[in-house]
């Protein structure tokens, strides 16, 4: 149960040590295997969709893969209202749902729902502020990869901007960056605002909090 719940809250570290330590005392114990299983695996694309749902014993991580019409009947809650949303592409129920399930401590879970709003948001505005709160979270949750999570801020851009970005966040300056890239420093200021736009960044400064999520290391 403590692995379950510090894997709820992102805490993925915590809940492979205490998925490891029910194993030491109970070596068959499938509950643990399970949570160390989930604890310690980075998925950073949907791949076989079909073979990932059979093999779930949680329904709700169907709405985490995106799928969730395949189990929104089996759902109840805040849970049944994310599937519903995501279902109905509406942003602005993402939002909420995000919301609640960030209120209710489960800070992985709200990640992935406020990156799905992003997505589903018509407005901009409402669409880079659920971006940005997808961020925040996400920097929370050591290192964790999921579908929904993937691509969230770069993925965005495009691929010149993503170019860009990348080396402006590294601390190259504007002229630094147009002489590897063999392009014109206007050129170059012309794409850095048109990425600040799209990432609701104020200026150069915001980008490495917005660009660099955790990388997936092992528990």
């Amino acid at each position: 149960m403590r692995a379950r719940f510090a894997r709820l809250r992102g805490e993925l570290r915590e809940a492979a040590a205490w998925a490891r330590e029910g194993l030491r005392g109970e070596p068959g114990d499938a509950s643990c295997r399970e949570e160390l299983t989930r604890a310690t695996a980075t998925v950073d694309n949907r791949g076989d969709v079909d073979t990932a749902l059979a093999a779930l014993t949680d329904p709700y991580d169907a709405v985490r893969l995106g799928v969730p019409e395949k189990v929104i009947d089996r759902l109840s809650g805040v849970f049944a209202r994310h599937a519903d949303a995501l279902t109905r592409a509406d942003g602005p129920a993402l939002g909420q749902v995000a919301e609640e399930l960030e209120q209710r401590g489960f800070t992985l879970f709200a990640a992935e729902a406020h990156a799905q709003a992003a997505r589903a948001h018509r407005d901009p505005a409402a669409a880079r502020r659920s971006r940005t709160r997808a961020v925040a979270l996400a920097r929370r949750c050591q290192g964790a990869r999921t579908p929904a999570l993937s691509g969230l801020i770069l993925g965005e851009l495009t691929a010149r901007q993503r170019q860009i970005v990348t080396l402006a966040a590294a601390g190259l300056s504007n002229r630094q960056i147009a002489e590897r890239l063999t392009l014109s420093i206007r050129t170059v200021g012309n794409h850095l605002y048109s990425a600040y736009a799209r990432l609701g960044a104020s200026d150069r400064a915001a980008l490495p909090c917005l660009t660099e999520l955790p990388q997936a290391q092992p528990a």
